[in-house]
């Protein structure tokens, strides 16, 4: 049994497309934070646990909240998959990797610029050395509708809105992928997403010092998926 923890923006999706049970703070009053509680709330069958439990508030102040909740918690996480047996799939962010460099591969050193990005970071290096079966997906999803009256023309990305991150999600869980996985779809600008949900969004330059270009290299994702589908 795969369980879903989080019902926000992209969780939601997840388990509307999946159908798959979820446990939640407005449902079930889980906290990330008090991972012991989870041992009353999960089916004994549980085998898949996926973590969209996130602080994104990447202009927040309270640090030590963002750590706490982004890092520490998945600490704790880890060791109770660990020992119940469960397999960890943690959503975690493009923003881990610098900035400066498009087309980010899974292998790229990793240099994130902001708080939120490093305690993102200190989580998947975490899973990755200390968790026995685990799976990373590093991603991007926008609120639809797009909320803004503007958007810009010169950032690019691999983002999508939640249900369509949510079916790749979907998919790489379905299909046992392990291991660390950028996920996302072909390479668009803000403003051309923009337009896909809200027709008056106006055109808009994002200014010098914001980041351009926030590609990541889909190769890895891509021929897994395909080699799943070709062979169904």
């Amino acid at each position: 049994m795969t369980i879903i923890l989080g019902d926000g923006l992209l969780g939601s999706s997840v388990i509307g497309l999946s159908g798959w049970d979820y446990v939640s703070r407005s449902r079930d009053g889980f906290n990330i934070n008090k991972t012991k509680k989870l041992n009353s709330l999960l089916p004994k069958s549980t085998k898949t646990i996926i973590n969209l439990i996130a602080n994104t508030d990447t202009y927040s102040t309270d640090i030590d909240a963002m750590f706490q909740t982004n890092y520490r918690a998945v600490v704790n996480l880890v060791d109770f998959c660990n020992e119940k047996d469960i397999k960890l799939v943690h959503f975690s962010t493009d923003y881990v990797y610098e900035k400066s460099v498009s087309n980010a591969k899974e292998t790229d050193r990793a240099i994130p610029t902001t708080p939120y990005a490093m305690s993102k970071l200190l989580a998947d290096e975490y899973i990755i050395k200390h968790s026995k079966n685990y799976l990373i997906l590093r991603g991007a999803q926008k609120v639809d509708p797009f909320p803004y009256e503007s958007a810009f023309t010169n950032l690019i990305g691999n983002f999508d809105y939640p249900d369509t991150i949510a079916e790749i999600v979907i998919s790489m869980v379905i299909n046992g992928a392990t291991g660390v996985y950028n996920i996302g779809t072909p390479t668009k600008s803000m403003f051309d997403l923009a337009k896909r949900s809200n027709r008056n969004v106006k055109a808009a330059v994002a200014p010098d010092h914001f980041p351009k270009d926030v590609t990541m290299d889909l190769t890895k994702m891509e021929e897994f998926l395909k080699d799943r589908y070709e062979n169904d």
